[in-house]
């Protein structure tokens, strides 16, 4: 067994699995399947011994899966593409513990709150705490806008840009090679990127300050979701988001598939549930519509949203956040965004005002120093408020 495990190395594992799956498959043969089965005639194995491992590995399920999964496709090798015997594979049939998957989605509150925290820490000197590098930062985003996953972020090349198609060409993934879509916001974030690094024709689109790949996402991922108060959302569950966004705007279930690069079909089915809230909703337009009801007259209001970079651009020189002034530093950008969430929303207090945009008594001195000097009025001419 053990040689047939070093020929199962070399011409399938370090032929065609990727570096990551070949460490993994290399692990579980020699932690856990070696060790067990490595001296015995590989003929000797049944179903009953790759089931008793499977059971023996219980409490780690993930792991006992993949095991069985590795001895598996061994097994595969010898009976099938080997031809050494006409066994039946022991691991046929043994019955997966599966995935406890928990897809957990970004709310709209939930992703300004994280855009509030990355913009406070953006803003930070270096060294302090809360510090958020702009590489980071631009990473979050990417992945919050594409989808994709963490590798392909952290992996992609100005090479695979394709600035006039709008669009990413990815030469390895889970799917092998495939194009990626992009939007326009996107293309503008990447543009951004390209500016402030100084127009690189090559080299990997986000790296550390020494030019190698980000290490450290999932700490800077860390600090940001415990400030934004989400402390459960894993840096992956900004994926999931990106597929529940897009099914409750109508996209399809095949057509998200395909923008996440699933492989398999079932892969996307874990979101069939959010499709079928569209449809649903889609159902009841259509029975309303049948029978002769009328759309609510009322509109619901538009939710509020914070200012662009391009609207800040354009009321940053009115309220002098350009200027430097003594004392600790304000951030002039929350402030405004603070006097405009109070207009929006009807019926509410300072005392209301949400703690990302900071002091509520800061806020309130600004509105005042504003409209007297007739400051804010200009604002909202600017804004189209």
């Amino acid at each position: 067994m053990g040689e047939l495990a070093e020929r199962f190395l070399r011409e399938y594992v370090d032929v065609y699995l990727k570096p990551s799956t070949r460490a993994r498959y290399r692990d579980m043969l020699n932690r856990l399947i070696l060790p067990r089965f490595g001296n015995r005639p590989f003929e000797s194995i049944c179903r009953s011994d790759a089931k008793a491992l499977h059971g023996e590995l219980s409490s780690s399920r993930g792991t006992a899966d993949y095991a069985v999964c590795v001895l598996g496709s061994l097994y595969t090798r010898i009976i099938e593409d080997w031809e050494l015997s006409e066994m039946r594979n022991p691991c046929a049939g043994i019955k997966r513990f599966g995935s406890r998957r928990v897809e957990r989605f970004l709310s709209p509150e939930e992703r300004r709150a994280v855009e509030a925290v990355i913009e406070r820490g953006l803003q930070l000197r270096p060294a302090n705490p809360g510090r958020i590098e702009p590489y980071s930062a631009w990473a979050i985003r990417l992945l919050m806008l594409t989808g994709l996953r963490k590798s392909e972020v952290l992996g992609l090349k100005w090479p695979m840009v394709d600035w006039q198609h709008s669009c990413f060409h990815l030469p390895e993934t889970k799917r092998g090679q495939r194009t990626v879509l992009v939007s326009q916001e996107v293309i503008e974030l990447l543009q951004e990127v390209h500016a402030a690094t100084g127009e690189p024709r090559s080299g990997l689109v986000l790296r550390g300050r020494m030019g190698t790949k980000l290490t450290c996402l999932n700490y800077t991922w860390n600090s940001i979701r415990n400030a934004a108060g989400i402390p459960d959302v894993r840096l992956h569950d900004l994926r999931h988001s990106f597929a529940s966004d897009a099914l409750m705007a109508g996209v399809p279930l095949a057509i998200v598939g395909e923008m996440l690069g699933h492989r398999n079909p079932s892969t996307t089915q874990r979101y069939a549930h959010l499709a079928d809230s569209v449809v649903r909703e889609a159902l009841v337009t259509a029975t309303r519509r049948i029978i002769g009801s009328k759309p609510e007259e009322e509109e619901k209001p538009k939710p509020f949203t914070r200012l662009t970079d391009t609207e800040w651009a354009r009321v940053c020189p009115l309220v002098g956040a350009d200027r430097a002034r003594p004392g600790p530093p304000i951030d002039l950008r929350g402030v405004v965004d603070a006097i405009r969430w109070l207009e929006h929303h009807e019926d509410v207090r300072w005392s209301d005002l949400p703690a990302e945009f900071g002091r509520s008594t800061t806020c309130w001195r600004w509105r005042k120093r504003w409209e007297k000097s007739g400051v804010w009025t200009k604002v909202r001419e600017v804004l189209g408020e």
